[in-house]
């Protein structure tokens, strides 16, 4: 049995899915964008993401999701590593 990802690693792939998108601060995609990620941990990391700062939700569409310059920052930091 293969271990699962944490909620860490999987809010990681989701500010990937932004980078891989170039997308900058105050940038936004869609759910549609989010395809390479597993629908069952897609949740979990978006949740994680939101308690970090590192993503919001875009106040009319729950759909979109707003990079933050808290995300940009920590993934930054995350590929410099």
């Amino acid at each position: 049995m293969t271990k699962g990802l944490s909620d860490e690693e999987i809010s990681r792939q989701i500010l990937g899915v932004f980078m891989r998108n170039k997308v900058t601060t105050n940038g936004m995609l869609r759910r549609p964008d989010f395809f390479t990620i597993r629908d069952g941990d897609f949740q979990r990391g978006m949740n994680a993401a939101l308690a970090n700062k590192w993503i919001k939700v875009h106040t009319q569409d729950r759909h979109r999701y707003i990079l933050t310059n808290e995300g940009y920052t920590a993934y930054k930091v995350i590929a410099d590593q």
